[in-house]
This record gives structure tokens, C-alpha cells and sequence, in this order.
């Protein structure tokens, strides 16, 4: 029996993150877990699931700290507190599942943040990953100037206006100039739905000197790299940079529209999954 819709459920992790997570696709499938960029969640990944092979994969969608229905905690958030957390929520999945397609290696598809995630947990932990599929590939930026200032007066700015001026930021800075308005809307909404703190603390994170690239030549599953083509974020240069760091096979795939493949080319981005899905 395959689940179409999304089952919500919680779990808290050792470091006390009471971390929401959806459910769908096959009960007794291999473990396919989906990780949001910021100012995402789990919604983010909806329109793809039709798309996915839903009768192979038990899928995962994950709300980070302070995005969809995961509330903020008192700690300071890290990139490895999230690489903890999903290391906690795949064990106790795994554990709880008398199913035992549920114990094999886990795929994982990251959106940006999430691919950073993705990425740091599989050149920690490359036993435990079957295979990527990387949505605008993000990667350390913490030892340029520009780039942890820019994260760091966003964080500022959600602090002190609130969300909705980094809502409309959104809209702009992921998409091309001629995207449709809709799918703009949809970013915008998206964020504007984040706790601002959260958000913060997000930003602070990914600008941290403790945020440093991980040896990703240890990564040895094959991995998709998908990059809109006008992706001003995370531009296609950066998915071959990357891709060309990683110690497995890897493919990078260009498709249509900015930093948000799902919702600007869903069709393309399926289509470029494919060529994971046939290799787990």
C-alpha cells in the first residue's frame, strides 16, 4: 500500500529539537528523506512527490528549526546540530521500522540549506547514505567576507522588521526576472510562514566560522547535482564545482528557472532524478 498524502509526526532529538517530519510513499519502503532550504519546510518538496517512485521509498519530509511546524529552541543552531538531529531522526526511523527495507542506506534530496545538510551527514556518515539529489547545491561561504555579511544582516533584519521584508527579498533574489508571480508567491508565503528567530538563527549558522566544507571526496553514492540555469544563489557553476568534489559518480543536471527547480521546472527536475533513482 502506497500513501499519497503527508502523515504529520514529531520526534525529539538528543539535543531537544522537537523536530516535526511528514510521511508518505510506500510504509514499507527504503527510507527517502527530504530536507528544505531556507525559509522552506517540508511543503517544499509536495509538488514532487507524485513525481517520485513512490511504491520503492518510505519519504521523509523534515521541517528544520523554526520552519514548518519545528519550533525554535533555546540553543544556538549549527550546521552540525542539524547533521546530529537527522542523524537522530534516521536512527530512530530505522529503528522503529519492523520493515526491513527501512535499515538500508537512506537517500537524501536537499534544497539548497538542505543540501549542506545533505552533504556534511554523508561525508560524515557515507554508510548511511544510498544516493543525493542536490537542488541548488549550497557550500561553506563563512571565510568570505560578503557572504557572512550579507547572511548576518539577515539575520539582523529578521530580528528587528520581522519576516516579511526577507519574504519579499525572496521573491526577487530566486527567481529569474521573468518568472511568473505565482510561483513567487509561493516563495514568499513560504518564508513568510518562518519564525523569524528561527531564521535568524539559521542565517547565523550557515555564517559561523564553525561552518567549514567537509571532506566531501569520503561521499562515495551517486549524487545529482540540479541547478536552474538562471540560478543567481547558487548558479550552475557551483553544482560542477562541487559535483567535482565528491568521491562517487556524480551528474550535473541544468534545468529551467532560478534557485527554485520544483517549482520552475518540476517536469525537468523529476526528469534529472531519474538518473539517481536508477542507480540505487
Amino acid at each position: 500500500m502506497t500513501d499519497t498524502a503527508p502523515t504529520s509526526e514529531f520526534f525529539t532529538t538528543d539535543s531537544g529539537t522537537k523536530t516535526h517530519y511528514t510521511r508518505s510513499g510506500n510504509p514499507s519502503g527504503q527510507l527517502l528523506i527530504t530536507l528544505h532550504g531556507l525559509g522552506g519546510s517540508s511543503k517544499t518538496f509536495e509538488p514532487l512527490l507524485p513525481k517520485l517512485p513512490l511504491d520503492r521509498f518510505r519519504v521523509i519530509g523534515v521541517d528544520f528549526e523554526g520552519f514548518g511546524k519545528t519550533p525554535v529552541t533555546s540553543k544556538p543552531a549549527s550546521v552540525a546540530r542539524y547533521v546530529s538531529d537527522l542523524d537522530d531522526l534516521i536512527t530512530h526511523l530505522q529503528r522503529s521500522s519492523p520493515e526491513t527495507s527501512a535499515s538500508k542506506p537512506v537517500v537524501i534530496i536537499g534544497h539548497s540549506l538542505g543540501t549542506v545538510v545533505a552533504l556534511h551527514y554523508t561525508a560524515k556518515k557515507p554508510d548511511r547514505v544510498a544516493g543525493l539529489g542536490l537542488l541548488g547545491v549550497g557550500r561553506s561561504a563563512s571565510h568570505i567576507e560578503a557572504a557572512r555579511e550579507r547572511m548576518l544582516g539577515m539575520a539582523k533584519r529578521a530580528r528587528s522588521e520581522g519576516i516579511e521584508p526577507l519574504a519579499e527579498l525572496a521573491m526577487t533574489t530566486n527567481f529569474p526576472e521573468h518568472e511568473p508571480q505565482d510561483i513567487r508567491l509561493e516563495v514568499g508565503k513560504a518564508v513568510a510562514s518562518s519564525n523569524p528567530e528561527g531564521y535568524a538563527k539559521t542565517c547565523e549558522a550557515m555564517a559561523s566560522s564553525e561552518h567549514v566544507d567537509q571532506d566531501y571526496g569520503r561521499i562515495m553514492c551517486p549524487s545529482v547535482f540540479i541547478t536552474g540555469e538562471k540560478d543567481m544563489i547558487s548558479p550552475p557553476t557551483k553544482a560542477k564545482e562541487v559535483s567535482g568534489l565528491v568521491g562517487g559518480s556524480s551528474k550535473v543536471e541544468i534545468v529551467k528557472g532560478g534557485h527554485q527547480p520544483i517549482l520552475s521546472d518540476l517536469d525537468g527536475t523529476a526528469a534529472a532524478l531519474e538518473w539517481l533513482f536508477e542507480r540505487i
